[in-house]
């Protein structure tokens, strides 16, 4: 199993980012629109909780089509001295009401880890009732709306515990005039977050601000379909749930130290999927199709570039295939799906992508 060279990716890092810097061109946005007060409330009901989460729900490669290689068996099969393809994971889970009895069905299964879709109009105040389930104190912090220091979600809700977000979608959500109508931002918990251990753990959801008049029957009025990515490495060594995951999978005395053993840990997924095992389906031939791409983690590992088999997106003014992410970045992009077909979306840096940071995004004829 192959180790990283530190050195050589700060080289790449620092060569990307000569080359963005070098490249970007200052753009200024004014907007002119008076203040807004929140005109409706969206109101969510969600729970933090603990599941046993599988990274290759398939169980072969759904790239390749074949049973994994001993390379790729180092990420996923379970041995005396590897995890393998399962661990407990925490999840943001939605529910009907504040009874927390009813849960509702994620929005596709190509979701995957991320938690339920947030969705506001600008002017939109967003109420989330928060309960956490889990073992260990969580929250909720959103991007790209205004919250006051009660609601900015820094602050651990302790387990069996619960409290009410309330964030508003104001004027600096907007998007801008180069945007398109709407644009996707983040949640997550941010407890623990000097080690990212809440975010590898699994607790990231999706939030999306429409411009006014876009938001009809909690669907974007002029796409067809949105999909929703994060793809990021899961270091599930540095989760908070690392050592519940030892004692729960590992038999054995195990040297946590060992680099073999801690890069088996390692996850390169999309939206917690490996090897084409997250399947993005629902989109017919000429449809729009937004996609809301973002990731999380680390300078070493968490430099992505996610590229489109079969078809191009529009982003950011320019057509192309390819987008460029870093940790925290978060990026919306439109795509006419008009080639039909089974294609590959994946992260075109040549060690994630042979560890296993692809999927598969299907166009119906």
């Amino acid at each position: 199993m192959k180790i990283r060279s530190l050195s050589y990716l700060r080289t790449i890092f620092l060569f990307l980012l000569i080359g963005m810097i070098s490249c970007q061109k200052e753009k200024i946005y004014i907007i002119d629109e008076e203040p807004l007060t929140p005109s409706s409330t969206r109101i969510y009901y969600v729970q933090a909780e603990i599941v046993e989460w599988d990274y290759v729900p398939l169980g072969y490669n759904l790239i390749s089509n074949m049973p994994f290689n001993d390379n790729e068996n180092d990420y996923v099969k379970p041995d005396s001295n590897r995890i393998g393809n399962k661990y407990l994971k925490a999840r943001y889970i939605e529910y009907t009401d504040a009874t927390f009895t009813v849960q509702k069905p994620q929005e596709s299964a190509d979701m995957g880890i991320i938690g339920p879709v947030f969705r506001a109009e600008v002017g939109d105040s967003i109420i989330v009732y928060f309960r956490n389930k889990t073992n260990f104190p969580v929250s909720v912090h959103p991007h790209g709306v205004r919250y006051d220091s009660v609601s900015e979600g820094i602050r651990g809700v302790d387990p069996g515990s619960s409290f009410v977000y309330k964030w508003v979608a104001d004027e600096n959500s907007i998007p801008s005039y180069n945007d398109p109508s709407s644009l996707g931002w983040v949640y997550h918990s941010h407890v623990h977050e000097n080690e990212n251990m809440d975010v590898y753990a699994g607790l990231v959801g999706a939030l999306v601000i429409y411009r006014k008049g876009f938001l009809v029957n909690g669907k974007n009025k002029n796409v067809n379909v949105e999909k929703f990515a994060i793809i990021y490495e899961i270091d599930e060594g540095a989760s908070i749930l690392f050592d519940q995951n030892l004692a729960k999978y590992i038999h054995v005395p195990v040297d946590t130290n060992d680099p073999d053993f801690m890069e088996s840990n390692t996850k390169p997924s999309i939206n917690g999927r490996m090897f084409g095992n997250n399947v993005f389906t629902g989109i017919n031939k000429g449809d729009r199709v937004r996609w809301h791409i973002f990731t999380f983690g680390d300078l070493r590992n968490n430099f992505h570039t996610a590229h489109w088999h079969g078809n191009t997106v529009v982003f950011s003014g320019t057509r192309t295939d390819v987008i460029l992410l870093g940790p925290a970045n978060l990026f919306t992009a439109d795509m006419i799906a008009s080639n039909p077909g089974k294609w590959f979306f994946h992260c075109h840096v040549d060690t994630h992508f042979a560890e296993g940071m692809s999927s598969v995004y299907i166009v119906n004829n």
